[in-house]
């Protein structure tokens, strides 16, 4: 008896929900306790030259050096795994720079709208004393590809490059501490991508 009375409570809200909802009531299990996620987890686009976005503009080599490279989004659209040399960048968004521990060509890009990525937010890293701090604002686990670490000298200029391996930099939601040695001027690009495959 008292189970067929909590039966006819739930069907009796749930009925509540359709009427309330216009009948659009999602059945994804995230959604319905509040934490969905806009963030794709996959992408399907086709790529394109590296200086031929829709709209216009591309990437651009900011800057180079023997050992690393600056790259710059100069449009309006996410550009999507942009290989250089024997990297692969993740992700770029319009206006953004990022470093890589690589030099060559910039080769084919997958151009994505910025509107395609959800709540997206780059993750950055902050080199403090004895470590990186990794921030990541997105409200899923992103999957690190590692870091590009530039080195510049007093002057400016890249003076030497790493890459840091993907177990040593975090993509999680939050504020993540990771040791690392690091000299006056060091800059740390971190790789998060949105797809784990």
């Amino acid at each position: 008896m008292r189970r067929a009375g909590v039966a006819l409570v739930v069907i009796v809200l749930f009925a509540a929900l359709l009427y309330i909802g216009g009948r659009k009531v999602s059945l994804d299990q995230n959604t319905l306790l509040g934490t969905g996620c806009a963030i794709p987890s996959h992408v399907t686009a086709v790529s394109s030259a590296p200086d031929a976005a829709p709209g216009g503009g591309g990437i651009h080599v900011a800057e180079t050096s023997s050992s690393g490279t600056v790259l710059e989004n100069t449009s309006t659209q996410v550009a999507y795994r942009i290989p250089v040399g024997p990297v692969v960048v993740p992700l770029l968004t319009p206006g953004a720079r990022i470093g890589v521990a690589a030099v060559g060509a910039v080769g084919s890009v997958t151009w994505l709208s910025p509107e395609s990525l959800g709540g997206f937010t780059p993750v950055t890293a902050t080199v403090v004393p004895g470590g990186v701090r990794y921030h990541s604002a997105n409200c899923r686990a992103l999957t690190s590809r590692g870091a590009a670490v530039l080195h510049r000298d007093a002057a400016g200029r890249i003076v030497g490059a790493e890459q840091l391996p993907a177990d040593r930099v975090s993509c999680a939601p939050g504020d993540r501490e990771f040791p690392f040695t690091s000299g006056a001027g060091t800059e740390v690009y971190p790789y998060c991508d949105l797809v784990s495959g």
